[in-house]
């Protein structure tokens, strides 16, 4: 059970941030019907429900306010000009985020750990911290992926973190690396790209945006360590010694992507002999540009990729070192601002007729370093992504408790999500047993 401790509006300080407007660029555009992302974020806190409301929330509203006035348009809205023009981000004083205060005597240690669950939504609204008295503390955030990407949010997430930890703005270098680089100008469109996406957009009702329900899903979390990705590694290197570099995204990806796809059919799904099966994921291009963004450049810029692969060969022996080879290939083709450009736009062309029944897309990067957060309560204990539960994607961060190690939260029916446990872990057993064999060979 959840009980509402205090609702309220959180602004940046008075007078600190004049009007502000911010135009979508083509990047952002692809965005703008599409999901929210909602993710939760678990930290240990053996406190009172006294001290919570005593200490904890004015800190935590003053330490908001303060980050705030550096993403003010964190508090801002979208805004749809009149005449169907181009919609736009738009902030002005008095502007605000939505921060509920909350009381839960749910098992906090049961929620923290990595078991299979009924999935839990977090609020319509951006911010939520539920207190779980004398044992944690958890934030719930619902964000509108047209503000923003992972990049963007979690460096919001980090300024936050950093001033409420020491009660002030950030002053130094290393502290500073987290403000927002908001020009917007850098950021080129020749192929009127944008212009397509809000063609398209127009046609979609605003009602129909954000029309979210809860299923029953099991939301589960796996782990691959690294041992298990230098394994994975291997194997697809063996038996193609022309790849030149693999990286752990990779594996970890194709890994995954096959065995949903098996446990699909191991279900009784029926699947045709052509039948296909798609993967997405997007890749960050700000370095890619000519002049490149900076790290910190504030928005969406990233570049949706999508393979294709038949199911029957994803399923068969080689289906993991096939779809490996498959992500590694697209990922190997953008290399610059025209290939970011042409990928892009035939990336869209590819989603528009994507089978959504048979696909799987990734959220999230072990690139972000999540566990690395500490609002001054110690270490973050764990992080899911909600909304993968209405979208069919994996989750993807760095491991808790090892660096190298990824873990993978998915969001699946409760048969299959047994299922996908099954050939998941049976397939690490079995590099186990080929890894000891080959040990016995080589002694």
């Amino acid at each position: 059970m959840v009980s509402v401790l205090e609702e309220c509006r959180v602004s940046p300080p008075p007078n600190a941030i004049g009007e502000k407007t911010l135009p979508l660029t083509l990047f952002d555009m692809l965005w703008l019907h599409l999901h929210h992302v909602q993710s939760l974020l678990f930290f240990k806190f053996p406190h009172s429900k006294a001290h919570f409301i005593e200490t904890t929330i004015p800190s935590f509203r003053h330490s908001l306010s303060l980050a705030l006035k550096h993403f003010y348009l964190f508090s801002g809205n979208l805004l749809f000009p009149p005449n169907l023009k181009k919609p736009e981000i738009h902030y002005e004083g008095g502007d605000s985020v939505s921060l509920t205060f909350a009381e839960s005597n749910i098992d906090f240690d049961y929620l923290i750990k990595n078991h299979q669950s009924n999935t839990i939504l977090t609020p319509v609204f951006a911010i939520q911290l539920t207190l779980f008295p004398n044992s944690g503390i958890s934030f719930a955030f619902t964000m509108n992926h047209v503000m923003a990407d992972g990049n963007s949010f979690i460096r919001f997430i980090k300024l936050w973190v950093t001033i409420n930890k020491f009660q002030r703005e950030p002053f130094i270098l290393e502290e500073a690396i987290f403000m927002p680089f908001y020009d917007r100008t850098m950021v080129k469109d020749p192929n009127k790209i944008g212009s397509l996406f809000w063609q398209h957009n127009q046609k979609i009702k605003l009602k129909d945006i954000d029309n979210f329900s809860p299923t029953n899903n099991s939301l589960a979390t796996f782990l691959l360590s690294q041992a298990d990705l230098q394994w994975l590694k291997k194997m697809v290197m063996v038996r193609c010694p022309t790849l030149s570099h693999l990286s752990s995204f990779t594996v970890t990806s194709a890994y995954t992507w096959v065995c949903i796809v098996k446990a699909r059919v191991w279900i009784g799904e029926k699947v045709s002999e052509n039948e296909a099966d798609h993967f997405g994921f997007s890749i960050d291009c700000r370095a890619h540009f000519d002049p490149p963004l900076p790290e910190n450049y504030f928005g969406n810029c990233v570049v949706p990729c999508v393979i294709t692969a038949k199911t029957m060969q994803l399923i068969d022996e080689d289906g993991f070192v096939i779809a490996a080879n498959l992500i590694e290939a697209i990922k190997g083709k953008l290399g610059n601002k025209k290939e970011i450009l042409e990928g892009f736009e035939k990336s869209i062309t590819i989603l528009s007729t994507t089978n959504m029944e048979r696909a799987v897309g990734v959220g999230g990067s072990p690139r972000f370093a999540v566990y690395d957060i500490d609002f001054g309560y110690g270490q973050l204990q764990k992080r899911e992504f909600i909304s993968i539960d209405e979208t069919r994607f994996i989750s993807l961060h760095e491991g808790k408790d090892k660096k190298g190690d990824i873990e993978i939260g998915l969001s699946l029916p409760n048969i299959k999500m047994d299922v996908f446990a099954s050939i998941f872990t049976t397939g690490l057993v079995m590099c186990d047993e080929m890894k000891e064999t080959m040990f016995l060979e080589e002694f």
